[in-house]
């Protein structure tokens, strides 16, 4: 097949939908179809370029953020590796506020609208020069989503797949525009690219239950696809982790979301957790792996009595990561306050052989439900806002008791790069 995956952002970016797409995209290529990525512009990389038998095409801005940085021909971005040591600089500071105060008030479908017409373009003359087979749109963000209709609509008989990452038009936790503006246009853009589509894919059977309730004439469509596992086999660079006697180390591998995910929960339990056994402080080392934004760092200096427990890593790449969970005793995972979004993280870490400490922010954890009853799962949940406490106490002992905890193989085959190419290969053709 001649296959083209609309993607905002490719490598060097460095996010989930970067890590699936790269690594299907390249199984694909080894198989022997033509595999072609449009994505939006580097100045450090080529407009045309192959990797990994992979050929990706640049054009376009991912975002105003993106086009800043492209225009000063600035090296050091947020979705990149290294990124999230450093506080925001003025630079980065002044952009912020501006883009707050009036583009992500306008803007529409999402802040990656800037792309939409140059990817068209770039799109449509692709299709014109020589025929796709099909077209895979990936998202957020939804403005993916309208290339691929704008390309369905040049040739219907294209098979167009929507992987739908994260929802669009009822994601009121994490509004991809100003909802009180573009709700209906939202509902009603999303309808019209469900009808088009030939096939949909989802991560999980919360979203897919959502959407085959929004849009019950689109539901035979739908499917669900889980994240990939796909961790290296080795380790690109240098994960040192120095560890004494008696130390424990948890390792938290990921961002934080606004009114999605938060370190608030954790940090609060910590700082009961030290006050009961108070010896526990000198014991145990938080590591965090990732991008973590400004307004998430200012919750952890709220807690200035925990600072010397926490290691702030930044973003790894992705060949560092095994290196890095495999130094850490018990993984951190902190969960959604919604039951729609499963973190694409969640097979890595069942997978990585290490107990695991989950922190929920609502009874119906999409974490908690995917692991079922794997038996290194620490699981805690509780309603402060009914007065409830932070259980200390239960975190105390699991902290102690995991690092001990034998864990059994599991087969991950089901979530291994072969299966999920597969599975997205029937539902192009079927």
């Amino acid at each position: 097949m001649r296959i083209l995956i609309l993607l905002v952002q490719y490598a060097p970016a460095l996010n989930p939908n970067v890590f699936r797409w790269a690594a299907i995209a390249g199984h694909w290529a080894a198989q022997g179809h033509e595999v072609h990525v449009l994505c939006s512009r580097h100045s450090a990389r080529p407009d045309q370029e192959i990797l990994e038998d992979v050929h990706v095409h640049r054009g376009g801005q991912a975002t105003l953020m993106d086009w800043a940085y492209n225009l000063l021909r600035r090296k050091e971005r947020r979705s990149e590796p290294g990124a999230g040591l450093e506080k925001p600089g003025r630079f980065r500071r002044m952009l912020e506020f501006a883009v707050d105060v009036t583009w992500r008030k306008l803007y529409w479908p999402d802040g990656s609208g800037l792309w939409y017409l140059p990817a068209r373009r770039r799109a449509l003359r692709m299709l014109d020069e020589k025929p796709f087979d099909a077209v895979i749109s990936v998202g957020l963000p939804f403005t993916t989503h309208l290339v691929g209709m704008a390309c369905k609509k040049r040739s219907p008989a294209l098979r167009w797949l929507m992987d739908i990452e994260d929802p669009f038009c009822f994601a009121e936790a994490l509004p991809p525009n100003n909802f009180s503006l573009y709700r209906r246009l939202n509902y009603r853009t999303e309808r019209r690219a469900f009808q088009l589509a030939d096939a949909v894919a989802l991560t999980n059977a919360n979203a897919l239950h959502r959407y085959a309730a929004i849009f019950p004439d689109a539901a035979h469509k739908l499917r669900v696809i889980p994240p990939l596992y796909h961790l290296p086999l080795t380790s690109g660079g240098e994960i040192t982790i120095e560890k004494k006697p008696g130390e424990i180390h948890l390792g938290y591998f990921g961002t934080f979301y606004r009114n999605i995910r938060s370190p608030d929960r954790f940090l609060e339990l910590l700082a009961a957790a030290f006050q009961l056994v108070s010896e526990l402080k000198a014991r145990l080392h938080v590591h965090f792996f990732g991008y973590i934004e400004a307004e998430f760092m200012a919750l952890f200096e709220k807690f200035p009595q925990l600072s010397s427990n926490f290691i702030f890593h930044g973003l790894l790449s992705r060949t560092d990561v095994p290196a890095a969970m495999q130094a850490m005793d018990i993984l951190l995972h902190i969960g959604n306050t919604t039951d729609y979004h499963l973190p694409s993280k969640c097979v890595d870490y069942l997978f990585s052989g290490k107990p695991i400490i989950n922190i929920a922010a609502t009874e119906g954890d999409s974490f908690r439900e995917f692991a079922g009853d794997f038996p290194g799962l620490a699981h805690f949940y509780w309603q402060p806002e009914r007065g409830q406490s932070p259980p200390a106490k239960a975190f105390v002992v699991a902290i102690s008791s995991l690092p001990a905890v034998q864990l059994p193989e599991t087969d991950s085959s089901p979530f291994e790069l072969e299966a999920i190419a597969k599975a997205y290969e029937t539902a192009l053709i079927q």
